[in-house]
């Protein structure tokens, strides 16, 4: 999805971000959404993206795992920076329904916490032999997003 690429490019480069892992709060920052963790979440909803009377929030269940609350950030951004309709509020995590916008933000998501351009250079220049879980690490996602986003990208078989 080129222009996806393109569009995170562009948003990394004018907040120039350079280092990882990428500041997820910061992107939120630039597009004036603010950020609410939250502990009282049911346990099946990950976040909310919420716009109401000119109030644009992010809501994060706190009570998930970090690079769970990374993920779901980076998946509520995308609905917005997508141009997803955002009624009163989408919840997130009730329905499993893969429709095209879950699967647009997913995508969006997977290339805002690790940009290929930042995997490609990482994995060239790699000094050392690098493993899932130092790259998971690194990018604070989870071992099976990186491996997502190794197939994904070809890269898999340059590790």
């Amino acid at each position: 999805m080129k222009g996806l690429t393109d569009k995170i490019r562009d948003i990394l480069k004018k907040l120039e971000i350079k280092e990882l892992p990428i500041p997820l709060e910061k992107v939120a920052n630039l597009f004036s959404i603010k950020v609410i963790y939250y502990p009282s979440f049911p346990d099946h909803v990950s976040g909310i993206i919420i716009n109401r009377e000119g109030l644009l929030a992010i809501g994060i269940n706190s009570d998930k795992p970090k690079v769970r609350q990374r993920f779901t950030l980076a998946h509520e951004l995308g609905h917005f920076l997508l141009g997803h309709e955002i009624d009163e509020k989408i919840i997130e995590g009730i329905y499993d329904r893969p429709t095209d916008q879950e699967r647009e933000a997913n995508e969006f998501a997977a290339e805002l916490l690790v940009p290929k351009d930042f995997l490609e250079k990482d994995i060239k220049e790699k000094l050392i032999v690098l493993k899932i879980p130092e790259l998971a690490r690194r990018y604070e996602v989870s071992e099976q997003a990186i491996s997502v986003r190794l197939l994904e990208t070809g890269l898999i078989n340059q590790i």
